[in-house]
Parts: structure tokens; C-alpha cells; sequence
């Protein structure tokens, strides 16, 4: 009689890796390079019309949001050109694989992490989290409105530009059980992280580290519902449907506790 032994497969396993530097090196500055001057001249446009943005701080981030945009989509326009073999997903789904009931689910979820990663503090001391979304209706419907476009401007960005950029110079598969993703993604997932580092400068530091680390792991979710889609249309609304609900939780918990 014969035995045969079947090799299981590793838990975890990297396949087809070039791992370079000089690309990850270009990706965060050309990360840097979209996100921080579109920052810079909405701050400059508010700064001359004060008068109006002091009292619509949600303006002003929509405007830098929108501006943020603009430059991905050119960058994106000229990686095209430049780097044609670079996916960037930037396309309706096929019917029935849209996955937008799956990211609607996801968002939810991610927006109640956020609120206990953010504001557990408060709310293990049953306080309202310390954070000023307005007091009339249209300013926390500004808020809202500007947190649900919150994936239209970083998808574009993150999985679109730099996660096409570095899957194209950057080629390999992270597998994690039954989870594979293209090393691209883990590496703008850190990437994603690092763009929220002023969190480091306005909260104490286990939250910071707390910010860190599910920005991380929701990149992760975002490229994977990316690839199984083949469009950013689901982490779209993954990514909004989880700032607006954390938003909104905050502001339901600071009328039902009693204001900021």
C-alpha cells in the first residue's frame, strides 16, 4: 500500500514578490504630494473668506476633500499614460458584483469601531465625546454630507492611484488563510495609516496608536472589496458609510447625553 502525503499549504504566504523601495518611496510622496497641497490651498481660499468658513469648518474640509480629488484623478489620468498596465479599478461593477450591500454592512461596522476607538473614554465614563460637529441642523448636515463623500475623495487616491502604481512596480500576493491580497494593498494600507498622523498631534497617544492601526486594517478591507468587485464603487461606500455613521453616532450621543 502506498501513503500519500498531501504538503498543506502555509497560513500565511508571499507569492511573485519584486519587492523594490524606490517605488514605495514614490508612492508616499506622491501621496504627499496629493493630499498636502489641495490641503494648503483650501486653507488659503478659507483663510481669505474667514468670515464665512469660521462658522462652516465642514466647508472648508469638504473643499479641501474636493480639491484632493481633482489632483488624484489627473495623477491618475497621467499614470494612465505613463504606466498603462496599472489597474485603477476606476469602473462601474459588473451586474450582480457590486458588492454594495456587503460595503453598506462593512461601513456600519466600521463606523461603531471608530466610536469606540475614538471616544471609549467618554464613553466608558457615559459622557458625550468631546467633539464639535455643529449645533444647527445645517451644520450637522454639512458634516454628514461631507463625511459620506469621504470615499470619493481618498478611494480614488489610495486604491486607485497608489495601490495601481505599486501593483504594476511593485508585484506579488499576500495570502492570510483564505485572504489574498496583492502586496500592493498592505503596503498603501500603512501608507493610509501614515496620512492620519496629525492624530498623533491632537490625541493622547493610545488613541493615536488606536487611529493607526484601524486605519490600517480598513485599507485592507477597502483593497479587498476592490479586487473581488473589480471597481472602487464598493469601497466607496464602505469608506463614507463608515465616517458618516461614526459622525452621526456622535452627534446622537451628544443629545442624548447632553451636548459638547
Amino acid at each position: 500500500m502506498t501513503t500519500l502525503s498531501l504538503a498543506r499549504r502555509p497560513f500565511v504566504e508571499i507569492t511573485d514578490l519584486r519587492l523594490r523601495l524606490w517605488p514605495v518611496l514614490l508612492a508616499g510622496a506622491l501621496m504627499q504630494g496629493v493630499l498636502w497641497p489641495a490641503r494648503e490651498l483650501a486653507r488659503a481660499i478659507a483663510h481669505r473668506h474667514a468670515d464665512f468658513f469660521n462658522g462652516h469648518v465642514w466647508a472648508f474640509v469638504g473643499l479641501a476633500m474636493a480639491f484632493q480629488t481633482l489632483a488624484g484623478l489627473a495623477c491618475i489620468a497621467v499614470m494612465r499614460r505613463v504606466l498603462p498596465r496599472a489597474p485603477t479599478y476606476l469602473r462601474w461593477p459588473a451586474r450582480g458584483r457590486s458588492l454594495v450591500g456587503l460595503a453598506l454592512a462593512i461601513g456600519v461596522g466600521m463606523g461603531v469601531l471608530m466610536l469606540a476607538a475614538d471616544y471609549w473614554p467618554q464613553l466608558a465614563a457615559h459622557r458625550a465625546p468631546a467633539a464639535d460637529y455643529g449645533r444647527t441642523p445645517g451644520g450637522i448636515a454639512g458634516w454628514l454630507a461631507v463625511m459620506a463623500c469621504s470615499g470619493l475623495c481618498e478611494e480614488p487616491i489610495f486604491r486607485g492611484l497608489l495601490v495601481g502604481l505599486l501593483t504594476a512596480l511593485v508585484p506579488g500576493r499576500l495570502r492570510v488563510g483564505r485572504v489574498d491580497l496583492p502586496v500592493a494593498g498592505v503596503l498603501v494600507a500603512l501608507l493610509f495609516g501614515l496620512a492620519h498622523y496629525e492624530s498623533f498631534r491632537v490625541d493622547p497617544l493610545p488613541l493615536a496608536i488606536a487611529q493607526q492601526l484601524y486605519a490600517f486594517a480598513f485599507g485592507l478591507v477597502y483593497v479587498w472589496l476592490m479586487e473581488r468587485s473589480r471597481s472602487l464603487l464598493a469601497a466607496v461606500v464602505a469608506h463614507g458609510v463608515g465616517d458618516a455613521v461614526e459622525v452621526g453616532a456622535v452627534v446622537w450621543l451628544q443629545a442624548a447625553w447632553g451636548g459638547h
